[in-house]
């Protein structure tokens, strides 16, 4: 079956539109599995894309789509986000172009932030999910290995991900040239969100040297998240003491609802010289919108970093295309092995028929003596022999032994040496 990808990302639609795939994606994945014709599924979701990988018959579609070229990398501007009926338009491919998708997002090469490091553990774990859900079979698993192989290379043979640094690395920056902010060392972060983003803004804190930072109780998961992260909880309902003693606020939590709510941070600001710097991080918004417009409040969300993403040298991305074109051929070339599957079914079948019309000719009982069975086996050996024979016989008749001999060697790894002697030897 071919492969089909649905995606909407950041390149053609805008963040609101991914958090509104996202929803869709977490609500009806079941559903689209067990569509009659889907044979593989690996949904991915992060925060600046959703994708549906699937292998489907050809005449299947999961959502509506709008077609885009194979190319689309080379995409700048945004196609119409909506279909016919008014409902949201995932981009659609199909084909080989599934595969080379998959390479460049995997490698960071699609990403908001070119090189972004999160995005391959962000795959891995989806292909992996589908695996233990049982919904990824065949030359799907061969596809998501290769391209996470071929993301490695890119990692060890580029500097890529040193250069491409990740959204929560430039929101910080982003937070940082505000000159809003007390020294890092000196810094009161406080954190809401327990998931892989909020692991990472912590990993990026602790780098920059920040050594306070309080996790806000919103789940059952922050005592271990705080434990595993060193990082300490504040309950939930001193949430307005937590943002008047906090520098910066990082919300990564994405519940589909605000948890930082205007009220809340105009509660906290105690007086007119009071501040607060927050970066919302989350695709479906942490922040209710209008806590922008309080005086004394800098609000950054992802719609505002993906604005202020850094250049990215030229060469490395080169390098890193090279690489994935590399990867490319070698999952080409497994694919076009997998083709010739029927073919190996069929001559293993002719063997097993062969050989089962022999045992089929053996005297009964539970032992035979040595004549019949080297009768059987040569017998064997005749009927496979019979139809090369015969085809060898044509060839030489049409001037074709060379070919012949050379399609033999193929076949069953004939050395030179026997090539020579076979189209050499003396006919008697």
């Amino acid at each position: 079956m071919p492969f089909q990808l649905y995606t909407v990302n950041h390149l053609t639609h805008s963040l609101s539109e991914v958090a509104q795939a996202a929803s869709q994606a977490a609500e009806k994945e079941s559903e689209w599995f067990e569509t009659p014709g889907v044979h593989s599924l690996v949904l991915v979701s992060t925060c600046n894309r959703v994708e549906i990988y699937a292998s489907a018959d050809p005449r299947v579609r999961l959502v509506p789509t709008q077609d885009l070229p194979s190319e689309t990398q080379q995409l700048e501007a945004p196609h119409p986000p909506h279909a016919s009926d008014g409902s949201l338009a995932w981009n659609f491919i199909e084909g080989r172009a599934v595969a080379e998708h998959l390479y460049r997002v995997a490698a960071g090469l699609d990403s908001m932030v070119v090189g972004e490091a999160e995005v391959a553990g962000q795959v891995r774990r989806s292909f992996t999910r589908a695996q233990d859900l049982g919904e990824v079979h065949g030359l799907m698993v061969r596809m998501f290995e290769g391209a996470l192989s071929t993301t490695r290379k890119v990692a060890s043979k580029t500097e890529l991900t040193g250069l491409g640094r990740s959204v929560v690395s430039v929101a910080l920056d982003v937070a940082e040239e505000s000159g809003r902010l007390p020294q890092w060392q000196q810094a009161q972060v406080l954190l809401v969100g327990t998931g892989a983003y909020a692991g990472s803004t912590v990993a990026q804190l602790r780098a920059r040297g920040v050594r306070d930072i309080a996790n806000i109780s919103t789940s059952d998961r922050v005592t271990a998240f705080a434990k595993n992260h060193g990082t300490r909880v504040i309950p939930a309902a001193d949430l307005v003491p937590a943002l008047q003693q906090a520098d910066l606020v990082v919300t990564a939590r994405g519940i589909g609802a605000p948890v930082l709510r205007r009220e809340q941070v105009r509660d906290s600001l105690s007086g007119p010289e009071s501040s607060l710097t927050i970066l919302d991080l989350a695709l479906h918004r942490d922040v209710e919108k209008s806590v922008r417009d309080l005086p004394g409040v800098a609000l950054w969300d992802l719609e505002d970093i993906r604005h202020r993403v850094p250049a990215l040298a030229v060469s490395q991305v080169r390098r890193a295309h090279e690489i994935i074109e590399d990867g490319l051929s070698e999952y080409d070339a497994a694919v076009a092995a997998r083709h010739m599957d029927p073919a190996i079914v069929q001559l293993r079948a002719i063997f097993q028929q062969a050989a089962a019309a022999e045992i089929d000719r053996l005297p009964a009982g539970d032992m035979i003596s040595r004549e019949a069975a080297e009768a059987a086996i040569h017998h064997v050996i005749a009927k496979l022999a019979h139809t090369p024979t015969v085809s060898a016989h044509m060839a030489a008749e049409a001037g074709l032994s060379t070919e012949w001999v050379d399609a033999l060697a193929t076949v069953w790894g004939l050395t030179p040496d026997v090539l020579e002697a076979a189209l050499n030897a003396e006919v008697r």
